[in-house]
């Protein structure tokens, strides 16, 4: 999460660069594989369960890639204290309109580091605003590993709002 801060106003964006490019090369290998039937000599030559399988690879290949991309949003927190106000803006890749969602910093109730455990039992992190109407927004999509850069981004945003200690809870999921 890249925070960036004046007096008046704080923006924390979270775009997964490196997971979309992976998906990207995810994408571009299956298309690769999908589209050697159409120029290679060789393909003719090619048993029924050798085109299926390279049909297969590829197809898979660009189906992960495409999920990887769509699976993994961007998010972006705007806080604006001249204004009291702030939004919450997630985007994903291939879809036209980002969700929006637009609140006063006086409904801001908490900010937390959720923790849980990925399928090898490692803890990851995140970081999520609470507001009073019982909204969870998260600021990071995808939980990390490693607690430290989430509990500095989330005391730096706590800081600008005035908002008390740290909490820690893990996730609801």
């Amino acid at each position: 999460m890249q925070i960036t801060a004046s007096t008046s106003r704080l923006v924390a964006a979270d775009t997964p660069w490196g997971i979309w490019l992976l998906g990207l090369a995810f994408v571009g290998s299956g298309t690769f594989v999908l589209g050697l039937p159409l120029v290679a000599h060789e393909w003719a030559g090619f048993g029924a369960w050798e085109r299926l399988g390279v049909l297969a690879i590829g197809a898979s290949h660009l189906a992960g890639g495409l999920w990887t991309i769509r699976h993994h949003a961007a998010t972006r927190l705007e806080l604006d204290r001249a204004r009291g106000t702030g939004m919450h803006l997630v985007r994903r890749p291939g879809v036209r309109q980002a969700t929006v969602v637009r609140f006063r910093l006086s409904d801001v109730r908490a900010l937390l580091v959720r923790e849980e455990r990925d399928s090898d039992g490692d803890l990851l992190y995140a970081v999520h605003l609470v507001l009073s109407d019982g909204r969870d927004l998260p600021l990071q999509a995808q939980s990390r590993i490693g607690s430290a850069p989430a509990r500095q981004g989330a005391g730096e945003i706590m800081t600008f709002l005035g908002l008390p200690a740290l909490e820690s809870a893990p996730h609801p999921h």
